[in-house]
């Protein structure tokens, strides 16, 4: 557009202007009217606020609102007020702005209004937050011992809650009740829309156990016959063998529990299955090798003699004229001084061996042997201790071995077997040196110790707790120890890690879901429990002083390449407070896996497939770097543009300088 043509259109806006100014002016003379005095004085709302903008306000309250109205020229300052959102009809605001929250309102929040009475045109308004109630989810539990519950707790007006329910071993959940009526049969239940307090109680059911016996072969004896019980009671098995066979074990899952044919099984927790083992009777010989080690006598029978097993022999020892007997060996162990020796009830090889020694004091002139001859021994008299000088009675060790005598004649049960006095018990039993004791007494019986691993065979030491030898330490004190090795307190314990085939609790299975890690899966569910038997109480135990190694075989199902496995523990302790743990495999083998323990609970064999989740990991970064290229070469691009926008607004500009100068 030319300089001309511009000065032409600013000249006519200019004049239109003084045009219709003067038109404006000459009408207000005609009515001698001031036009701007007139919308000087006349009253106008300039605005309108509320005081509190947000408020927070409890059911069955009240809450006051003020509104400043801003304005001119004599303004009114009256608003008028109204509230909206409300459910109750008792929830209103009145004329003053005081706003009444009705303690049956449901709806989360409310707007307060305030309009200018003079010009509606103008209001503001205030949010009003309705504080929601809390109320309480109490969980109880039918009967007392059926099991555990969780999801108690506050939770707000129309919230909800999640609870869950979990069997005790023996227990079956059977559902959810709420003022006596049943409302689910789901161990995981979800509330909602919770306007009281309420009360849930999650029912269970006691579990039968079912309890098989059967025997290897029907033609060798005869057993208890199975029944179901109650969980928790116990059941006394018996097996009788016929003519010409013999008990031989009780086995459960192959492996041998008991050797007594009538056997007790106490504290009964799930089905079972026991067989009966007969035999045919052996003919089972021992040999027994008398000798002497000197001249001087004889014993008789002399040399090797067989006996079958459960029978005896009778030895006497005859020193010659001039000899007595100097004392007498058995199984290389000394007897002392005498004239005969009884084995009874033989149940293994054994030796004899006297030894003799010259006396001419037995010896009278006729060279009559007196100690074989004139002199009768009281059996039941102690002989007399004589000094090797002069033959007279020697008090002090007589004493001795009178005291020594009446030591043995205390020694019962295990050390009766291996021949230890109570004192040299007492002694080993302090320093922690009784490990010979401990084995001795699983070889007499007075301790038995039985695992039951599910997952292993017989050619694993202990079925896989190879420590299991070093649990009777941590449960025993130290006089239960000594009147377990007495005979006087029989001890069992038991240890069983049991494949649970896919029946544990659904309240476990959702917990170890919720706790295991990312990309990892659960291939198999166990328990681990030990119970320890002393006399006749029986107990469960939780925990142990001391880790215990347990060795699990694989599934052949869950074998895979490159897969890492790993042992989750769910552990609920006296209090109610539950635990998880994640263990890891400590040995190399791809067959099993090795953990360390000191709690007895339920427990998850879980993997992770690492090749696949480094795959994802690789895939992951990827992608990131696919993206960060992709941003880098956008950013590029906008730079690019944005230099040659300046460049071309910068050449634009010198361009027009260059043109007005």
């Amino acid at each position: 557009m030319g300089r001309k043509a511009i000065y032409f259109v600013g000249a006519y806006i200019l004049m239109t202007h003084i045009f219709f100014s003067a038109v404006f002016l000459c009408c207000a003379a005609e009515t001698d009217t001031d036009v701007f005095s007139m919308d000087e004085n006349r009253p106008t709302i300039a605005s309108v606020s509320i005081s509190p903008g947000t408020v927070v306000v409890a059911k069955g309250t009240t809450c006051a609102f003020t509104a400043a109205v801003v304005g001119q020229n004599d303004y009114s300052r009256e608003v008028v007020w109204s509230v909206s959102g409300q459910t109750s009809q008792s929830t209103f605001i009145d004329g003053n702005g005081i706003l009444n929250v009705a303690s049956d309102e449901t709806a989360l929040s409310l707007i307060v209004k305030a309009v200018s009475r003079q010009d509606s045109n103008y209001s503001a308004t205030a949010l009003v937050s309705v504080q929601a109630a809390i109320y309480y989810i109490q969980l109880q539990v039918s009967p007392d011992n059926g099991g555990s519950v969780f999801g108690s707790g506050e939770v707000k007006e129309g919230g909800y809650a999640v609870i869950s329910a979990m069997p005790n071993d023996g227990f079956i959940f059977d559902g959810w009740l709420l003022n006596g009526n049943k409302v689910s049969q789901d161990a995981r239940y979800v509330v909602d829309n919770i306007r009281s307090d309420v009360t849930y109680v999650a029912e269970f059911k006691p579990v039968d156990c079912r309890i098989t016996v059967n025997v290897n072969d029907n033609s060798a004896g005869t057993a208890t016959e199975g029944k179901i019980i109650k969980y928790g009671e116990s059941i006394t098995l018996e097996a009788v063998p016929k003519d010409g066979y013999q008990f031989d074990s009780w086995t459960e899952n192959g492996n041998v529990v008991s050797r007594d044919s009538r056997m007790q099984v106490d504290r009964v927790t799930g089905d079972r299955t026991f067989t009966a083992v007969f035999k045919k009777k052996e003919v089972i010989k021992y040999t027994i090798t008398a000798s002497v080690s000197s001249a001087g006598g004889k014993i008789m029978p002399e040399g090797k003699t067989t006996v079958t097993e459960g029978t005896g022999v009778y030895y006497t020892i005859v020193p010659e004229s001039g000899y007595a007997v100097r004392t007498v060996y058995v199984d290389g162990k000394e007897v002392g001084k005498t004239s005969s020796f009884n084995f009874s009830d033989v149940r293994g090889d054994h030796t004899i061996m006297a030894a003799f020694v010259e006396d001419p004091a037995l010896t009278d002139n006729s060279g009559k042997n007196l100690d074989q001859t004139d002199i009768k021994e009281d059996p039941e008299k102690k002989p007399e201790k004589k000094t090797p000088e002069t033959g007279t009675d020697h008090k002090d060790e007589v004493q001795e071995d009178d005291e020594k005598e009446d030591e043995m004649e205390q020694m019962t049960g295990t050390l009766a077997e291996l021949n230890v006095s109570v004192e040299e018990a007492k002694r080993l039993i302090e320093g922690s040196k009784d490990e010979e004791l401990l084995v001795g007494a699983q070889n007499t019986g007075d301790l038995q110790l039985t695992v039951r691993n599910d997952f292993m065979d017989t050619q694993q030491d202990y079925y896989g707790v190879p420590d299991f030898d070093k649990v009777p330490k941590q449960l025993l004190s130290k006089e239960e120890e000594l009147k377990m090795l007495q005979g006087s307190l029989p001890v069992t314990i038991e240890i069983h890690v049991k494949d649970t085939e896919g029946k544990e609790a659904q309240a476990e299975k959702e917990f170890f879901e919720e706790k295991k890690l990312p990309g990892m899966e659960i291939g198999r569910h166990f328990e681990i429990s030990l119970k320890a038997t002393k006399g006749k109480d029986t107990q469960e135990i939780l925990e142990l002083p001391e880790k215990l190694k347990v060795v699990v075989r694989v599934p052949e199902q869950l074998h895979a390449e490159k897969r890492r496995f790993y042992i989750l523990r769910l552990h609920t302790k006296e209090d109610g407070r539950q635990e998880f743990a994640q263990l890891t495999d400590e040995d190399d083998s791809p067959d099993t896996i090795t953990f360390s323990t000191d709690k007895f609970s339920p427990y998850a064999i879980a993997y992770i497939d690492w090749e696949k989740e480094n795959e994802e990991i690789l895939e992951a970064e990827e992608n990131t770097g696919a993206d960060k290229r992709a941003g880098n070469t956008a950013a590029a691009a906008i730079a690019a543009a944005l230099a040659v926008g300046l460049i071309s607004l910068l050449a634009g500009c010198i361009a027009v300088k260059r043109k007005r100068g």
